[in-house]
């Protein structure tokens, strides 16, 4: 007993020692991100560049980049056809790009050393602890190992789905093949196929196609956390230690909240793109009624940083166009495969107006008071988000000649790492390029390293009290 003390005492001692070397150090988990992920892109750029990796045997660096870009980033923008220009070798790089990217640098580096059975050391635990958002340090292997696991398991179901249909109509071998790549890209959310030209506009009838796919975006996008307290609340329903309700009671705040948030987002997403697209030849106006409300549905889930496309984006009517580039820069949930502010950042913003709407000191979601530093990492993530939105979008305006509504929704796209398009990616000029690739990857890191940054760098309070200001706000 007491050894087993004096053993945690010396944890104890050797967490604070590493907590301040890491604080001293400048965010290590925030440089181990960008340098990961801008590692990941430079390799995949080298491997794609190899004329083993294309169809015509020349090796173009800027398009390279750029697909390596929105594989790591999984995003989903390109500017030329994955599934005829790569070869066979070129699409599985590009997978494993999608793989690391929808994981994460942390955690596929944690599954890869687990793998090879090197010990996690309590280093290793607090940098997964940070890039997950995690409370505490506790189970932090065995987080990762059910995150893997999970992955996988989603992933093949997935892919056994997509066989239903796929083997019958391209034969066995490509078959397979399309199956896992296509459950692997919807559940990374990354949005790039190798079925054609036209993403999955000639399956806007085909509901077993259509409803796999949105699982499968649902699923990465909500985030692992929620994964977990959702399969554990389910065993114990199976194993009769309660009941459905009582279960649903018992789900984590942050479960529930990503939910409803989530939830709410793609029914007003449906709703709205059925009435604004409902007489629209170029999208769904031609449709039956059954086929524009699974379209429609499936529009609103794409947005969720997927990038499938079922109809036409550049037919989008104005009205829906605006609705989407809101519901890209949102996009999906924390400690997930998505992209976007996160819908929890947007649930706190939307909470917080209420309560000012209210005449309330703080904050209430669901009779629980939130964090005044949450509110702030809130409002921060989401006006550099705007901001660097507006930014690219008048610097693709000036380097190209495109409308407004196509820049501004390519941009969107790219920030949300969503991978939607007008069609104007693959006539991008190269600073144009160049602009979206950078979009691209601050949309992937950026919110990641904005909350750890924050998180780190600004635990400590401030020892100095100011006078407050005197100022008039609206």
């Amino acid at each position: 007993m007491k050894a087993n003390s004096i053993k945690s005492n010396q944890v104890l001692r050797d967490f604070d020692k590493l907590k301040k070397q890491k604080n001293n150090r400048g965010m290590t988990t925030t440089r181990v991100i960008l340098l990961g992920f801008l590692s990941a892109i430079f390799i995949g750029t080298i491997l794609l560049s190899l004329p083993a990796a294309n169809v015509s045997g020349e090796g173009d660096f800027l398009t390279s980049l750029f697909t390596a870009t929105t594989s790591v980033c999984v995003t989903g923008l390109v500017v030329v056809d994955t599934f005829s220009h790569w070869t066979l070798f070129g699409k599985i790089v590009i997978l494993i790009l999608i793989q690391l990217g929808g994981l994460g640098i942390v955690a596929f580096t944690s599954a890869v050393m687990l793998v090879f059975r090197r010990k996690i050391t309590l280093r290793d635990r607090m940098m997964i602890q940070d890039a997950f958002s995690l409370n505490n340090l506790q189970g932090m292997v065995r987080f990762v190992k059910k995150v893997i696991l999970g992955t996988v398991v989603v992933e093949t179901f997935g892919a056994l789905v997509y066989m239903i249909d796929f083997i019958p109509r391209y034969g066995a071998a490509h078959g397979i093949w399309y199956s896992f790549f296509n459950s692997i890209s919807a559940f990374c959310n990354a949005g790039i196929d190798i079925l054609g030209p036209d993403s999955l506009m000639s399956f806007n009838s085909n509901p077993l196609v259509l409803f796999n796919t949105m699982m499968l975006i649902v699923s990465g996008g909500i985030g692992f956390v929620v994964w977990w307290d959702l399969t554990d609340m389910l065993g114990r329903i199976r194993k009769r230690e309660m009941n459905l309700r009582l279960g649903m009671r018992k789900l984590s705040f942050h479960t529930k909240l990503v939910i409803i948030t989530t939830f709410s987002l793609i029914v007003t997403g449906t709703i709205l793109t059925f009435i604004f697209e409902y007489n629209n030849p170029d999208t769904i106006g031609n449709m039956s009624l059954g086929d524009k409300l699974l379209n429609s549905l499936f529009q609103s889930v794409t947005l969720r940083t997927a990038g499938f496309a079922a109809v036409s984006q550049g037919g989008l009517r104005d009205t829906s166009v605006l609705m989407c580039i809101v519901f890209m820069i949102i996009g999906g949930s924390p400690v997930g495969t998505a992209g976007g502010i996160k819908t929890i950042t947007f649930a706190v913003l939307f909470f917080t107006v209420l309560a000012v709407i209210k005449g309330r000191n703080d904050t209430v979601v669901f009779n629980r008071k939130v964090n005044e530093g949450l509110i702030r990492r809130a409002l921060a993530v989401t006006f550099i988000s705007i901001m660097v939105f507006f930014i690219f979008s008048i610097l693709l305006i000036t380097t190209n000649d495109i409308t407004l509504t196509d820049a501004m929704y390519e941009v969107a796209s790219a920030i949300g790492t969503v991978g939607l398009s007008r069609g104007i990616t693959a006539s991008l000029s190269t600073a144009g390029r160049i602009i979206i690739i950078i979009a691209m990857y601050l949309g992937r890191i950026g919110p990641i390293s904005m909350f750890v940054a924050f998180s780190n760098r600004y635990s400590i309070k401030n020892s100095i009290h100011n006078a407050e200001a005197d100022i008039i706000v609206g």
